[in-house]
This record gives C-alpha cells, structure tokens and sequence, in this order.
C-alpha cells in the first residue's frame, strides 16, 4: 500500500451511496438519470452532491431512460466524462440507445441495480435484467459488497477512457442485498482518487466544432464489418490485461484488491469449486469456510469481471480440480443444453480442456430468494457427491421449493380470481392517498364491465393483492411504464372485433406514465382516435420509487432529485399542461378534476364512458391526488389540500367537450396561495418573494385560462 495515501473516512453507508460517492470522486461531468427502484437514491444522493456543491456536474432529470441512455452518448460524443444508473424494465427500455453507444466506443459507466426484469413484478433482485444486455458490446463487473462497488467505480472509469480500449461499462450491484443494506465502507480523499484517475481527455470522437470537425461514423459498407466486429473483440481481450492492471495499481494505492477479473478463494487443493457472481458470493465463502473446517476440499471462483468473460482463468481451474458448480441467478430459455448464461458460457469456456471437470448448473436466486448458507453446502456436497461416485442427479438443479409450490398452488398460466364486486377496500396505498379514494370512485362508476391496464405505478402497488389475488373485480394487467397507450388500444381493438362493445377499456396512470414516459403512447391512442379513457391521476411527482420529480412537478416544488442547497431551489421548470395538450389533439372529451369535488370528478366519468362507448374516441381525465407522503402534510388533510388547490387556482377544474372549453368551477376571487402552499412542506423553504412570484403565475394562468373560456380554444382540428 503506498504511504502517500491520506487517512480514509469510514461510514456505515449503503450501497447506492457508495455508488453515488464513486461518482463524486471520479468527477464525472454530466448525469441523466430517471428514477426506477432500486436504483433510485443514487440519483437522490447525486442530485444533492450537485445542490450542496460537492459535484460540479450537469444532474439531468431526464424523463425516461429512453432518453437517459441518449443524453449519455451526446455528451460523451461532446468530450464530457458520463454516468447514468438504472435497472429492470429501465435498463430494456434503454436497449436500443445501450447498442448506439457500442457503435461509437463510448466511454460511459451505468450503475445497474439489479432487479428482476418481466410481466410477473417484484422489486428483488436477480439477473433477468443485465444478461439480456451481455452481447451488447459493454463491459459488465457484479459485486459483492457496498466498499467494492464504490472502488469499481473508480476504477471503471480508468478502465473504460483507456485509449487501448474505449469501451462502455455496467457495473452492477444487486438490488436490495446491496443498494439499500448499509455495511462499513472506507471512502478515499479527492487528491488520492485524482492521482490515480486523471481528468477525462476525450481520444477518440469530439463533436465540438470550435476544436475539430468530427461527427461518428453513421454507416459503413457491409465488407469492412466483419473488421470492425473483430476489432471490437480485440478491445475487450486487451480489456482483460487492462482490468489486471487496474486493479493491482488501485491496490498499490488504496490496499484494496477484488482479484481483478476473478477472486479464487481457497481454491488451492480444491476437488470442486463453487463459481458465483455477485452479493450471492458472501454466502458462498460461509459455506466454503465450514465444509473446510470438516475436511471437505470446496473452493470458490467469483466472476468480478462477466464481460469480458476470462475464459483463460476458468480453463485453467478446470485443469485443476474435478468438478465446477456454476451458480446462476437467471435463465437462458430455450437453449438446448439448458441451463443459466454463466453455465452455458463456463461450459464453452472450459470445452477445449483435455479432461474437461464435471459441470453443474444450480438456477437459484430467482425473483430475489435468499440464497442462503446451506443452500451452498447443499450445492458444494451435491458436487463433490458427483466427483465421488462418477455420476450426475442431473446437471441442472433449479432449487426448487415445491413445498411452496404446493402452498400456493399457481396455475401454469398465472391468472387471478376476481371479487364478486370491482372494487375492495383495503388497497395497500399510504395512510391518506388520495389515489385510493379515487380509485372506489372510479370503479363505482365504470363498474364490472371494464378492463383496465395501469403502468408499474402508486396504482400499480395498490392492486397487488396477496400471492394470486387482488382486491379489484375487474380484469387488469400491469402495463409497462410507457405502454399504457399501446396495451389499451390493443384490449379495445380486441373486444371490438369480438363485438363486446359495451366494455369500458380504461388507463389508470400516474403523471409519470402519463406526462413523461407515456406520453407518447397517449399522444398516439389520441391521434388515432382509439375509444379508450385515460385517466391520470397527477401526485406530482414519481412518489412510488421515493418522491423525486417529474413533468408534473409544480415550480420550486422539493424533491428528492431537486433538492434544497446553494446550487438549487427546489424544480426549475414550469410543469407541463397536459389537458390542454390533450384538447389540441381534437379528441372527444378532455376534464380535469378534484378528490374535493367528487360530484363532479363522477359525472366526467360517467361522461367519458359515454362517449367511448359510442366509439366517438378518446376520453381524457386528469384529476390532482394530493400525496401526504410527497407533499409533506398530514395524512388528514388530503381534501383540505384538494379543495384549497382549486380554490387558489393552481388546480382549476375545467372540461372540453368537442372543441369547446368550459370552467367548472368558477371563483370570483382566488384565495392567496399561501394557504395552500403552507400546509405542505415541500414549499417551506420559499422565500416570500418566491411565494409572490408563485401568486402572480398562477394569476396570470387562471386569467388566461378565462380568456380562452371566452374566446375559445384554436381551432387546430
């Protein structure tokens, strides 16, 4: 260890923090991010490195991860040092700008929070979302703790702005088991980490036209391809010896080594090992250290480094012992050998080996199970059981619970038994959600012949009952966060051709499925003229993944992504109107509403079944939930706040039916603002010139909104 290092903070911190801290010491410069759970306080805890001062960096609250991945690449295309952090249906949404950034060797570092990835939800972890991604052409390194993810990402970028290589990289962390668990992490000093990752010099494409005319390649003729395929492949061989060197150099200056590509441990006279990646490893060391301790000859490969994948190694620890457990914590379906993506890429690794070991597969882990201890005892006995009496219980061992299985008795296909009514008190929503008075309302009115979708969302939560049930009476299904447009119309369309044209066919999203990441669906459904309702209900922010803003976000509001400090004064931009969006389309009926006024919140309802039903087209409703948990007020006041929202004017309640615009609720005078920004804490930090600045828009925006009740909207249809 070098003696010019400087004493280290230690912290008991979790591990998105330490992710955050890796960032902040490597001085990255610009930083998209959309938040996604489990991921989503390394953006919080980024947002606030960049309020306080502690990040001189770019902190973009991008809307989608879409756009997230993009706004990487053009800034690393500008010469700027990247970062983002996403995970799960995140990290698919982001599949086709993840394949731009190999096309153009970009050196971006993404954090992924493992979660599992597909139609059946949960938050816990496994590696449904990053394998898919493994032949994308970026690097991807799986940890084990919280110290090593914040080490790797340090070393990372050294790895990745490298001029041998230039390549992009995942660095994953399991979801949960590492990002929200607090362990003992030492945290380097700046001038340490600055000595050993040099500011980032561009090399390779800077499409800055006061330096030099660049711009990447955006063709190539079909004969030079396989080239630059093989040139590719030569960069991440050469990123072998590099990731060697990295971490022996971070060693000599830190004292802290993770093995570099893999870590053997007690691997020396071992008759089998254990192969691991990830958080799982910890568990597989407690295993080894006590089937050693009763003589038994275990040992353990964890793969730090899975792309590339460090085939040498592997075929030399084939050479050496007699049996390789793989431990995966995904699938690869379909395949005809069967078996997860490590055993299937071990195998091949290990084909050439004269006396190839005996190789088992054990699938465990999945949808976040524990892997526990004995769970690996029984995984090293089955192997060495295997070594002993030269034959195989099957090669692949999924670690079946059937005692569970049989608990629970799922059907192949698995569905849901509706209540006899559409809707069941007791949704799992926070002690004062307005969403679960608005959704009693709602089905009230549309009753059992409706279906619904709802994108991964507050609401999404909510209808998740226990293991196979669900508190509604209707047939839903959880669309993806983007989607809600397209799964409508295609359960319209459907129901149409089958002639049940008396079924309402509904969206139940939040302002982030609606304003940000869905509305593009939603502009497409409008454009259309689909005969489907679209309700959004708007808590202002993304409150299920953690209260961090979105497009629907008031001014100067407080979130976890605009926080409060020297460099922020809480959301900068004026949120989106999207029910005048919305009426511009030209579509049927377009409403906002209040919990407050539920009278009028039933009739918009009724009057949006009507004219669905009649196939005339879209209906939009958009109706404020105010959200104790995101607004900071207590739980009993959720109407107070709804009322006071319309009576100052920031929430006015209005329709357009056909074109022509009509106020609701008319008020002869606005209460002053400050009632009702005062009652939530998000806006106790605005200053009484900020609160005049607020009064004299929402003024204006309700006298304009006045205007156009006079004058009529722009007959743009």
């Amino acid at each position: 260890m070098s003696e010019e290092v400087s004493p280290m903070v230690v912290d008991v911190i979790p591990g998105n923090m330490a992710i955050a801290h890796g960032v902040r010491l490597s001085r990255v410069q610009v930083i998209p991010v959309y938040p996604i759970t489990p991921q989503t306080t390394i953006a919080e805890y980024l947002a606030e490195f960049v309020a306080n001062g502690e990040l001189d960096a770019e902190f973009i609250e991008i809307e989608g991860e879409h756009s997230g991945m993009a706004a990487c690449y053009g800034a690393s295309l500008a010469g700027a040092r990247t970062f983002t952090a996403t995970c799960s249906h995140g990290l698919a949404y982001m599949h086709e700008p993840i394949t731009q950034v190999t096309a153009y060797r970009l050196p971006i570092v993404m954090a992924v929070t493992n979660r599992k990835l597909g139609g059946l939800h949960t938050g816990q972890p496994d590696y449904t979302d990053t394998m898919p991604e493994r032949d994308t052409g970026w690097m991807q390194f799986y940890l084990e703790s919280n110290q090593e993810a914040l080490d790797t990402i340090i070393q990372t970028y050294r790895i990745a702005e490298d001029v041998r290589i230039t390549l992009p990289a995942m660095v994953c962390i399991d979801g949960f088991y590492l990002s929200f668990s607090y362990e003992p992490v030492e945290i380097p000093d700046q001038e340490d980490v600055d000595a050993f990752l040099p500011p980032f010099e561009a090399k390779h494409i800077i499409m800055d036209p006061t330096e030099r005319f660049e711009s990447p390649l955006l063709t190539a003729p079909s004969e030079v391809i396989p080239t630059y395929e093989r040139l590719y492949d030569d960069a991440f061989e050469k990123a072998k010896r590099l990731i060697e060197e990295v971490d022996r150099e971070f060693d000599e200056q830190f004292g802290r080594s993770y093995g570099g590509l893999v870590e053997r441990y007690k691997c020396e006279d071992a008759e089998a090992v254990l192969v691991t990646i990830g958080s799982m490893t910890t568990a597989a060391r407690r295993a080894v250290d006590k089937l050693r301790g009763t003589g038994e000859k275990i040992g353990l490969i964890k793969l730090r480094s899975y792309r590339p994948f460090p085939n040498e190694i592997l075929r030399k620890v084939a050479c050496e012992v007699e049996a390789m457990a793989v431990v995966d914590r995904s699938t690869s379906r379909g395949v005809g050998s069967r078996g997860g993506p490590v055993f299937i890429d071990t195998k091949a690794a290990i084909y050439d080996v004269d006396e190839r070991p005996v190789a088992l597969n054990f699938i465990a882990g999945l949808f976040g199970r524990d892997i526990r201890i004995e769970d690996f005892e029984y995984m090293a006995k089955k192997t060495l059981r295997a070594v002993r009496e030269g034959k195989l219980d099957g090669a692949i061992d999924y670690m079946e619970n059937l005692e569970a299985v049989k608990k629970y008795s799922p059907p192949p296909e698995p569905q849901i038994p509706m209540p006899d009514s559409a809707y069941c008190p007791g949704l799992r929503g926070c002690i004062g959600c307005g969403l679960t008075l608005a959704m009693r309302h709602i089905f009230d009115v549309l009753g059992k012949n409706s279906v619904m979708a709802v994108p991964s969302s507050c609401a999404g939560a909510n209808v998740l009952g226990a293991p196979f049930t669900s508190p509604l009476g209707v047939p839903h299904v959880i669309s993806n966060l983007a989607a809600a447009g397209g799964v409508i119309t295609g359960l319209k369309r459907a129901l149409r051709i089958r002639e049940k044209h008396y079924v309402n066919v509904f969206g139940l999203c939040g302002d982030g499925g609606t304003v940000d990441l869905g509305l593009q669906s939603l502009s497409g459904a409008a454009e259309r003229g689909e005969p489907v309702i679209w309700i959004c209900y708007d808590n202002e922010g993304y409150m299920n993944t953690g209260i961090q803003r979105s497009g629907s976000t008031p001014v100067g509001a407080w979130t976890t992504t605009t926080p409060i400090g020297p460099k922020s004064r809480g959301k900068k931009a004026p949120r989106k109107n999207v029910p005048l969006l919305m009426a511009l389309h030209g579509i049927p009926f377009v409403a906002t509403a209040s919990l407050a006024y539920i009278h009028d919140f039933k009739r918009k309802l009724r009057k949006a079944s009507e004219v669905t039903l009649r196939g005339d087209g879209l209906a939009y409703i958009h109706v404020q939930q105010p959200c104790p948990t995101g607004w900071l007020f207590p739980s009993e006041k959720t109407i107070e706040i709804a009322k006071l929202a319309v009576l100052t004017g920031v929430w006015p309640v209005y329709e357009v039916e056909n074109g022509e615009l009509k106020v609701n609720i008319r008020l002869k005078q606005l209460r002053p603002i400050e009632e009702y920004l005062r009652l939530q804490r998000r806006f106790r930090h605005l200053t009484e010139e900020e609160v005049t600045q607020v009064q004299e828009t929402v003024s204006r925006q309700w006298e304009e909104l006045i205007r156009l009740e006079k004058a009529g909207l722009p007959k743009v249809f």
